[in-house]
């Protein structure tokens, strides 16, 4: 065989701009062709057997390139931790629902107890009774002026002689009436008042407030200022004693005081009765010592004031 010369080596042609390398030229070998522009690629070891079988990934990236990273990849939104406060704020929360829930719930239970109890069978509670605002009847609206309430009779008895009257106006119009008599004829010395009032329904007074619960609570206060008088009078304190036989259905007391100045005694006799709404009031005083006048005879004082009030009870309309 005959020997053949070196043998040049084989050029390596680029490719044409565009396109693969010509492979009409001669020297071209396809074993010997420029790598694959992946050759080199790292292989996964996820996919790669062993054999060089396996499953190629989706895509592939050159070991000495950093992983390609998104474009305009927005950050993943920030979670704001719940601080210890709130969450304290909302198991307190739920524990307050779950109590009120609770005793809202036993409250029920109770009331319908209750009412399965005692509603059932029990009537309703009485309401106290309303106010009266108007005369009852019985009551009396008007009174008798005293003045000529009490008759020349009994002014005779108690306060013989020529008598001084005095009739003061009442405010109250022909609810109440005023009348005065004076005697001064040494040795005797007599003021008899006498006062009539009827009462009317007061929203103040005791009971239901009628004019009768109004009369009781006037007698009542002239009986305690009586047993205690007011230091401004001067007065010391009553006796009393409960009278009877003023008239059907009449509360009555009478109460003695006896007071002395500058040498004079002064003797009170007052005798306070009331019929229904109507309280009378008979004060009959005597004189005695300095200037000639007494003695005082209490009975008698006693006597003319109890007189005095009759009248006025028996004028009554």
């Amino acid at each position: 065989m005959a020997q053949q010369g070196p043998v040049p080596p084989r050029s390596r042609r680029l490719p044409a701009p565009g396109g693969s390398p010509r492979r009409e030229d001669p020297g071209y070998s396809d074993d010997e062709e420029e790598p694959p522009p992946w050759a080199g690629l790292a292989v996964d070891p996820r996919w790669a057997d062993g054999t060089g079988r396996g499953k190629r990934p989706a895509t592939a990236r050159h070991v000495s390139e950093p992983p390609p990273e998104p474009e305009f990849a927005e950050p993943p939104p920030r979670v704001r931790p719940r601080g210890r406060q709130a969450a304290a704020r909302a198991r307190r929360t739920r524990r307050s629902a779950r109590a009120w829930g609770a005793i809202l719930a036993a409250a029920v239970v109770i009331g319908a107890g209750i009412w399965w109890l005692t509603g059932r069978s029990s009537p309703p509670a009485r309401l106290p009774d309303a106010m009266v605002t108007t005369f009852l009847p019985g009551e009396f609206q008007t009174v008798p002026n005293a003045c000529t309430a009490v008759t020349a009779a009994t002014l005779n008895s108690y306060l013989p002689g020529k008598r001084i009257v005095a009739s003061p106006q009442s405010l109250d119009g022909g609810e109440a009436s005023l009348c005065s008599w004076t005697l001064d004829a040494r040795p005797l010395y007599r003021l008899l008042n006498v006062q009539v009032q009827a009462y009317s329904p007061n929203g103040l007074a005791s009971g239901d407030g009628s004019a009768t619960f109004a009369a009781i609570d006037a007698y009542g206060q002239a009986l305690q200022q009586k047993a205690s008088p007011p230091r401004a009078t001067r007065l010391p304190k009553a006796a009393i004693t409960t009278l009877s036989g003023l008239g059907k259905g009449t509360k009555a007391f009478a109460a003695y005081q006896q007071a002395s100045s500058a040498g004079v005694t002064t003797d009170l006799l007052t005798v306070v009765v009331r019929d229904r709404n109507v309280v009378v009031t008979a004060v009959l005083e005597g004189d005695s010592g300095r200037g000639g006048y007494g003695p005082v005879s209490v009975s008698q004082l006693q006597a003319g004031a109890e007189a005095a009030a009759r009248d006025v009870l028996s004028g009554l309309k």
